[in-house]
């Protein structure tokens, strides 16, 4: 077995936690950008075969590179892949390793949750600090943010829920890295960088010629690029609760080439004040000009880290501090022989970055998708906290509140949910409230998890049908329940079984009909009662009817009989003059009573008085 390899003196080394020396570092590749999660690939050697990395798996490994004047650059990760890759040098046993940041293993972890008035970055925060990650430094400016009254993440990762979050409202991100852990910063702005570790944040470029061996960090080489780009972004929205309101917003670029304003435009913007339609506007276009401007960059200056400012001194055009987008690195050490010490070939460092000057915005490109519902959900309408109890729980805009199955905190709420109706006007149309248990129908705005809208309702086996099934499948119709207590309803029913054919009309207390001009009703001929059984029958089993004519006449007809029957007193009166009819008597009062017998009258009675 060769001896032990050994990393002391050497320009870069590995720590993991399998213990000092266990791995030392042969190759080294780097690549890292702003609002992009870094990938280091480490080749490594060890004497050992099958190396266990169970206790390094998920825990973080440091690449350290020295640098000019004992400076030492940290590339600190997750160590997330490990595998065997041979034998090299003749003698070592190669692994590979990728370490990754802390915020990759969030992509491993997926949830529905619902957030109600934060912010992005309260948000954002809530994530990080759920999932057990304190490694972040919020930079950003917390007064610039809306609270967002409601926010869901649905079914996607919480990589993928913060990620599109930052990208929307404009915050970035990028690491800063230690010997033994690495920082995610939330960035905004300028304000939130720091100068590049390098001589106070300058970086000299020099045009190498020959065999010249500068004695810092430097640039060589120098491109500089320009990218066709949308010059303007325009959003619109629409707001129920102000449907009148103009809700346009744009932002313009202010480039000179050639149609340079050419308008890429988007609804729904996602925003109900225009004056915050406007700043996601120019968070769009500032997304999209960052990607102009840029310049591509190589040279031996290992603390360009992206996040970093550099200022470059000694170039022909373009001095100048400049943010640093990306970077790629890429170090070979010393080969090993089978004993302790390095052969004498020395080591080897070349890197790549991209810079853009830092007076220009940068923006992260709005690349996550965001979460979509794939159809209609159903619901559990549910009452407020301080409702419990209510069978109705409504505002004054119709709207309710549901919890959705795959909601796992029922502490938490939807939002207040419209409601469609079949129909609805201006203080007209169609109104039936969702009410508390109802399990209803959810469709989604665009398929946006935060914009539900209730579309109907369905039974279950808790709440049933109101005709029973299968006897009453010929009965359709609306059912209400009294409310509070379920002790009574209204109705309104039609049975088409033929031969039983019926439409049931049902008031729980009270009736009101207002018939504005004429109302007309005929039983027809085909009308087959049974023998003696009335045609129409009305009962009233308790209380006064009245009818009462204000303008126009009342005339009753019947081919045969007209009977009126009173228990105890039938009064007909007209003006003064009336007629009284009690159990044992008749009284005729008029101030003039005429009784006129064409043909015959007969008087008969056991007793007569007249006068």
């Amino acid at each position: 077995m060769p001896d032990e390899p050994k990393q002391t003196q050497r320009i870069a080394r590995l720590t993991t936690p399998l213990g000092a020396d266990r791995l030392v570092l042969a190759r080294f590749e780097a690549e890292e950008g702003l609002s992009t999660l870094f990938e280091f690939r480490v080749d490594a050697l060890s004497t050992q075969a099958n190396l266990d990395f169970t206790r390094a798996l998920g825990r973080t490994c440091t690449v350290s590179v020295a640098s000019y004047g004992g400076a030492t650059r940290h590339f600190n990760g997750v160590l997330t892949e490990a595998r065997w890759a041979g034998i090299e040098q003749s003698a070592y046993h190669a692994y590979r390793l990728t370490l990754r940041p802390w915020l990759w293993l969030l992509g491993r972890k997926a949830d529905c949750r619902i957030f109600k008035d934060k912010t992005p970055l309260d948000i954002i925060e809530d994530v990080f600090q759920r999932g057990g990650f304190p490694d972040f430094e919020v930079r950003a400016s917390r007064g610039d943010y809306p609270k967002l009254d409601y926010c869901v993440q649905y079914r996607e990762s919480d990589l993928a829920f913060v990620s599109r979050l930052m990208e929307l409202y404009g915050i970035y991100t990028f690491h800063e890295h230690g010997e033994d852990r690495h920082v995610l910063v939330l960035a905004d702005a300028r304000s939130c960088h720091k100068p590049v570790a390098a001589a106070g944040g300058r970086i000299p470029f020099v045009a190498l010629a020959g065999s010249d061996q500068p004695e810092a960090e430097h640039i060589h080489s120098w491109e500089a690029e320009r990218r066709f780009r949308t010059g303007r972004m325009a959003l619109n929205d629409f707001d129920p609760m102000k449907p009148a309101a103009d809700l346009k917003a744009d932002a313009q670029a202010s480039e000179g080439y050639a149609r340079a304003l050419l308008e890429a435009y988007d609804y729904p913007g996602r925003y109900t004040e225009q004056e915050r339609g406007r700043r996601l506007a120019r968070v769009r276009l500032q997304a999209e000009q960052a990607l102009d401007h840029r310049k591509h960059v190589a040279g031996d200056a290992v603390s360009l880290a992206p996040g970093g400012l550099a200022t470059v001194q000694g170039h022909p055009t373009d001095d100048g501090e400049y943010l640093v987008v990306s970077a790629r690195h890429v170090f070979a050490g010393e080969a090993y022989r089978t004993g302790a010490e390095p052969v004498a070939a020395g080591a080897a460092y070349r890197g790549q970055y991209e810079f853009l000057r830092s007076d220009i915005p940068f923006r992260a490109p709005p690349v996550t998708p965001r979460a979509l519902v794939h159809g209609p959900q159903t619901a559990t309408v549910v009452a407020r906290k301080g409702k419990e109890g209510e069978e109705i729980d409504v505002d004054e805009e119709g709207r309710v509140f549901v919890q959705f199955h795959w909601n796992r905190e029922r502490d938490v709420i939807s939002r207040p949910v419209r409601v469609a109706q079949m129909w609805a006007g201006k203080s007209w149309g169609w109104q039936v409230i969702p009410r508390v248990g109802q399990e209803v129908v959810v469709e989604f705005l665009e398929g946006d998890p935060d914009r539900p809208l209730v579309v109907g309702a369905v039974y279950n086996k808790n709440n049933r049908f109101p005709y029973a099934l299968l006897d009453d499948k010929t009965v359709s119709g609306v059912k209400s329940d009294a409310s509070k207590g379920h002790n009574g309803h209204n109705e309104f029913a039609l049975d088409d079984r033929k031969g039983g054919e019926l439409v049931r009309l049902r008031a729980e207390r009270d009736h009101e009909t207002l018939v504005r001009r004429a109302e007309t009703r005929t039983i027809g001929e085909a009308f087959a009662p049974a023998a003696g059984a009335p045609s129409r029958t009305t009962t009233l089993r308790n209380g006064d009817d009245r009818l009462s004519i204000e303008n126009g006449n009342w005339s009753v007809e019947a081919a045969g009989t007209v009977s009126i029957k009173a228990g105890t007193r039938l009064v007909l009166q007209v003006g003064a003059s009336r007629i009284v009819m009690e159990p044992a008597r008749i009284r005729i009062e008029s101030g003039d009573i005429a009784i006129d017998g064409a043909a015959h009258l007969a008087l008969t009675s056991a007793q007569l008085s007249i006068g």
